[in-house]
């Protein structure tokens, strides 16, 4: 078993309205990520080397409570599997010992070549001592919702502050434009489970549209192009007020 923790002080001006929103808590998750990777020896710069890269394909995160600034957090996160192209990890928050936020997700190795996901070598998997535990059994597709007016639109121009290492958008900027995108009237609710699919990757200069829609407790938001035709993400939302 190889649980990896590191513990936090949250940062006040991370926060809105005094609690850390989803997009840094996806930014703390996959720092604890890296961290680990550091650890074992196999940093991102190294793993470029071996002509790979990581990206995100999938989230799911359960959101129970929402850490405070200044609230001293730990972050758990193993790797939970490996199948095919598909690499399981786990993250779990605690605050004052309790858990507060639990997610999974699936990354995906690239061949910097050729541009694609491959089939995780042995030798990458192997740097990981799998915990065959998830916090989630599946992360479901998400089907755009049919015969739903959107309750709201919003269009954003990629910034290169939104640009990661892999010279794409940074998945946790997906999660801040949730917000961005909400209607007034929706302005303070808060998510709670969310689940975020990575379709089709944005670059610096690329305007995406997204549209917003409302299906019982549940916010849809698709990321869109001007004409329609890609998709770059589909995200559902559970939500309170």
């Amino acid at each position: 078993m190889s649980i990896y923790e590191k513990e936090y002080i949250v940062e006040n001006f991370l926060c809105k309205n005094g609690e850390l929103p989803l997009n840094h808590i996806i930014n703390y998750f996959v720092e604890t990520s890296n961290c680990q990777s550091i650890s074992l020896g196999e940093d991102s710069n190294n793993l470029i080397s071996k002509g790979y890269t990581w990206m995100i394909y999938k989230w799911f995160i359960k959101i129970l409570k929402y850490p405070k600034a200044y609230q001293k957090i730990k972050v758990r996160t193993w790797a939970s599997s490996f199948k095919g192209i598909n690499a399981f990890r786990e993250f779990e928050m605690y605050a004052e010992g309790e858990k507060i936020v639990s997610a999974s997700s699936i990354f995906l190795l690239i061949d910097l070549k050729k541009l694609k996901p491959i089939k995780i070598p042995r030798e990458v998997s192997e740097i990981y001592s799998t915990y065959y535990v998830k916090n989630f059994d599946k992360i479901e597709r998400i089907n755009e919702p049919k015969d739903i007016e959107a309750i709201n639109n919003f269009d954003y121009n990629i910034l290169k502050a939104d640009i990661d290492i892999n010279n794409h958008v940074n998945n946790s900027v997906y999660a801040k434009l949730l917000y961005e995108a909400l209607p007034k009237s929706l302005y303070n609710i808060k998510f709670t489970d969310v689940n975020i699919n990575y379709v089709k990757e944005l670059k610096y200069g690329d305007r995406v549209f997204i549209y917003v829609y409302l299906e019982d407790d549940k916010l849809y938001f698709f990321f869109k192009n001007k004409e329609k035709s890609e998709i770059y993400a589909r995200v559902c939302c559970h939500y309170i007020s």
